[in-house]
Protein backbone atom coordinates (compact mmCIF):
# COMPACT_ATOMS: atom_id res chain seq x y z
CA UNK A 1 0.00 0.00 0.00
CA UNK A 2 1.21 3.49 -0.72
CA UNK A 3 1.34 6.30 1.79
CA UNK A 4 -0.58 9.51 1.19
CA UNK A 5 1.54 12.11 -0.59
CA UNK A 6 0.70 14.85 1.89
CA UNK A 7 2.44 13.09 4.79
CA UNK A 8 5.72 12.42 3.00
CA UNK A 9 5.90 15.91 1.49
CA UNK A 10 5.07 17.53 4.83
CA UNK A 11 8.07 15.81 6.39
CA UNK A 12 10.50 16.92 3.69
CA UNK A 13 9.58 20.61 3.80
CA UNK A 14 10.40 22.49 6.99
CA UNK A 15 7.18 23.49 8.68
CA UNK A 16 7.28 26.10 11.39
CA UNK A 17 4.66 27.92 13.37
CA UNK A 18 4.48 31.62 12.69
CA UNK A 19 7.10 33.47 14.70
CA UNK A 20 9.28 30.43 15.42
CA UNK A 21 12.63 29.48 13.84
CA UNK A 22 13.04 26.15 12.06
CA UNK A 23 15.40 23.48 13.36
CA UNK A 24 17.63 24.22 10.36
CA UNK A 25 17.88 27.90 11.33
CA UNK A 26 18.73 27.00 14.93
CA UNK A 27 21.30 24.45 13.75
CA UNK A 28 22.98 27.02 11.51
CA UNK A 29 23.15 29.65 14.27
CA UNK A 30 24.40 27.08 16.79
CA UNK A 31 27.19 26.16 14.38
CA UNK A 32 28.07 29.84 13.98
CA UNK A 33 28.28 30.17 17.78
CA UNK A 34 30.50 27.06 17.91
CA UNK A 35 32.86 28.55 15.32
CA UNK A 36 32.86 31.94 17.08
CA UNK A 37 33.94 30.16 20.30
CA UNK A 38 36.92 28.69 18.47
CA UNK A 39 35.41 25.27 17.77
CA UNK A 40 35.84 23.90 21.28
CA UNK A 41 33.82 20.71 21.77
CA UNK A 42 31.50 19.88 24.66
CA UNK A 43 29.12 22.83 24.58
CA UNK A 44 26.75 21.73 21.84
CA UNK A 45 23.65 21.90 24.04
CA UNK A 46 24.56 25.36 25.31
CA UNK A 47 25.21 26.52 21.73
CA UNK A 48 21.83 25.15 20.60
CA UNK A 49 19.97 26.79 23.47
CA UNK A 50 21.71 30.12 22.90
CA UNK A 51 20.91 29.97 19.19
CA UNK A 52 17.29 29.13 19.94
CA UNK A 53 16.99 32.04 22.40
CA UNK A 54 18.53 34.49 19.93
CA UNK A 55 16.30 33.40 17.08
CA UNK A 56 13.14 33.39 19.19
CA UNK A 57 13.95 36.94 20.27
CA UNK A 58 14.63 37.93 16.65
CA UNK A 59 11.39 36.33 15.45
CA UNK A 60 9.50 38.00 18.27
CA UNK A 61 10.72 41.42 17.14
CA UNK A 62 10.29 40.85 13.40
CA UNK A 63 7.28 38.53 13.30
CA UNK A 64 3.78 39.76 12.43
CA UNK A 65 2.85 40.25 16.09
CA UNK A 66 6.10 42.11 16.80
CA UNK A 67 5.53 44.44 13.85
CA UNK A 68 1.95 45.12 14.93
CA UNK A 69 3.05 45.88 18.50
CA UNK A 70 5.77 48.25 17.25
CA UNK A 71 3.40 50.14 14.96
Amino acid sequence: MSRPIEKSSARSAPQTAEGHPTCEEIELRAHQIYVERGGAHGQDVEDWLQAERELLEKYGKTGPKGKAAAA
